[in-house]
């Protein structure tokens, strides 16, 4: 499982984070709560390969990360990574492709369909609401089946029926041995996970 040692962040000359070191577990929740601009985007971007450390380095299963490593990450970030221009179905199938999973048009169906997505299904991701993007948002970063799952606020703008389809998705994710990591505002989802974490002046603390 993923690993960060020592890993520091600089953004012109000033230390966002500080010689973070942190090894996820297998199977367990792990949510982090801190002040805005505190770095906690940040240090999930860093997790997810979207940006390079200014020092450390993170470790797969105890080697180097690789290509295929960051594959196995399911990611929600604040912005959706989804294409505007192609509609909720041609995403996912997109996607179901790039993974190469088998059947992509029946995956791409299944994940639009369990999203409660099947009446926009046919519409351009750009002319969704914010929480119909996040919903598939969410069906894209599960899509298939990763390993890790890395969110960014993940039932910001979603209403309480979206909530509770995507805790659900979390909770049977971990009941099945993926880790999720997930950095949120929220005192009950904080509290509900295994490990509590926050970010004071650059340094990660683990608080439960």
């Amino acid at each position: 499982m993923l690993a960060l040692c020592d890993v520091t962040k600089e953004f012109n000359f000033r230390i966002v984070l500080e010689g973070i070191t942190l090894r996820l577990e297998v199977g367990q929740r792990y949510a982090l709560r801190a002040p805005n601009g505190s770095g906690k985007t940040t240090l999930l971007r860093i997790m997810a390969g979207l940006t390079r450390p200014t020092r450390g380095h993170l470790l797969w299963s105890g080697g180097p990360i690789r290509v295929q490593d960051r594959r196995r990450m399911g990611v929600v970030l604040e912005s959706p990574m989804l294409y505007g221009d192609l509609t909720v179905l041609e995403n996912l199938v997109w996607f179901s492709r790039l993974y190469g999973l088998s059947h992509p048009v029946r995956c791409a169906r299944w994940w639009t369909d369990a999203a409660g997505l099947t009446e926009c299904a046919l519409m351009p991701v750009r002319q969704l609401s914010k929480g119909q993007r996040q919903r598939a948002a969410m069906a894209r970063a599960l899509l298939h089946d990763p390993e890790l799952i890395l969110l960014d606020e993940p039932f910001d703008g979603l209403d309480e029926e979206a909530r509770a389809w995507a805790g659900d998705m979390l909770d049977a994710a971990r009941a099945a041995g993926k880790t999720v990591f997930l950095v949120t505002h929220e005192e009950e989802t904080w509290a509900q996970a295994d490990v509590g974490l926050t970010l004071h002046n650059g340094q990660l603390e683990v608080l439960q």
